[in-house]
């Protein structure tokens, strides 16, 4: 009888021990060790992170409107002062929504300069 128990015991642990190590690497993003370069001309489009998530477009948005005015504008007809508000926007926001608000401007069709392309990726690395 105190066999059956001590092994039923020792059962419930294990399994009880899966489902918690389970729920841990399900939560936990993925490594992501191969970049497809599949972007414009071959080039990298540096939401590589943003594809696979399988984001809810529905919710996406940032405080970030005044951006608006840049859909359609392509990444090599920024200013310098247009570099620099995105960047402002950047860097007041917390490193684990950087690939979240990337996506979102992917989804409203704002290209981002590639001075800021670049930081994201650092950012996101």
């Amino acid at each position: 009888m105190n066999n059956t128990i001590i092994l039923a015991t020792i059962f419930i642990l294990i399994i009880a021990g899966f489902l918690v190590i389970n729920r841990i690497y399900r939560n936990r993003p993925a490594a992501e060790d191969h970049h497809s370069h599949d972007g414009e001309d071959g080039v990298c489009c540096g939401k590589h992170t943003n594809c696979a998530k399988g984001y809810d477009n529905s919710n996406l948005y940032f405080d970030d409107e005044e951006l608006d005015r840049f859909k359609g504008t392509k990444q090599e007809e920024y200013t310098e002062a247009d570099i620099e508000e995105f960047r402002q926007i950047l860097y007041t926001m917390k490193s684990e929504e950087v690939s979240t608000w990337a996506h979102c401007l992917q989804t409203r069709g704002i290209e981002m300069p590639q001075e800021i392309k670049d930081e994201v990726l650092q950012i996101l690395q």
